[in-house]
């Protein structure tokens, strides 16, 4: 039942990953050393998105699983060839980029075992160290949004680090390519009567590379995303 503790049984963590040799490494040294503190039973998987660079080479020489995306590339397709293939009840998907904390990883697993069908870390409790205004704004405005359509006001819906409950993938129908994704998340945990939960998150200054986001191309993805959704959340109550 929803709001009901939840006792885990096995989390799986899932990292899309595309061009992030540069980081990668660091990612998975920490997470492997936060997991060494946590008594659950854990993987780790790894989701080669396309990499044009070392990522694969180095998520196999930490001894994490490695799945490769053959199909069209895109963190939406890259995250759900993950899902997919993920064995445990509980599901975190985080960034390759070295910008999500993994010790922050046991406020998310709390906040399952309280009952949360969906942990969100929030970065406007935490802090970002990656925000620009223009980003800000960004994910402000279209959480916003959210909040306006679904009558759920988060203060973060579009950090990549998350934990949820299987059954919010099982059970429902996923075909976001890209960051829209995230919305996807969070109206299926409505729609499944499980409540959001947002705990506080710092997010840190990515170790290399660039930024995969685009606030124009994808802030447009998740404007109609929301608005599609919004259309068949409510149609389904009718």
């Amino acid at each position: 039942m929803a709001n009901e503790r939840y006792k885990i049984k096995k989390v799986s963590i899932v990292i899309p990953a595309r061009d992030e040799d540069r980081n990668l490494g660091l990612v998975l040294d920490e997470l492997k050393a936060t997991l060494s503190g946590i008594k659950v039973d854990f993987e780790i998987i790894v989701v080669n998105d396309h990499s044009k660079d070392r990522t694969e080479q180095i998520a196999k020489e930490k001894k994490v699983v490695v799945i490769n995306n053959y199909g069209r590339p895109g963190k939406g397709n890259a995250l759900r060839l993950g899902f997919k293939n993920a064995g445990g009840d509980v599901i975190v998907m985080m960034d390759a980029d070295y910008s999500h904390r993994p010790e922050d990883l046991p406020l998310f697993l709390d906040g399952v075992e309280k009952g949360a069908g969906l942990v969100i870390g929030s970065r406007i409790w935490g802090g970002s160290e990656e925000y620009t205004r223009v980003r800000a704004f960004g994910n402000i405005f279209f959480t916003a949004i959210f909040g306006f359509i679904f009558h759920r006001y988060l203060s973060d819906l579009l950090n990549g680090y998350k934990a949820f409950r299987r059954e919010i993938f099982d059970n429902y129908k996923y075909n976001s390519s890209t960051f829209e994704i995230e919305i996807e998340l969070a109206v299926n945990t409505l729609r499944s009567g499980h409540t959001i939960m947002e705990v506080p998150s710092h997010e840190r200054k990515r170790a290399g590379g660039n930024v995969k986001s685009s606030v124009a191309v994808h802030g447009t993805k998740f404007l109609l995303k929301m608005i599609s959704e919004g259309i068949k959340f409510y149609s389904e109550r009718k």
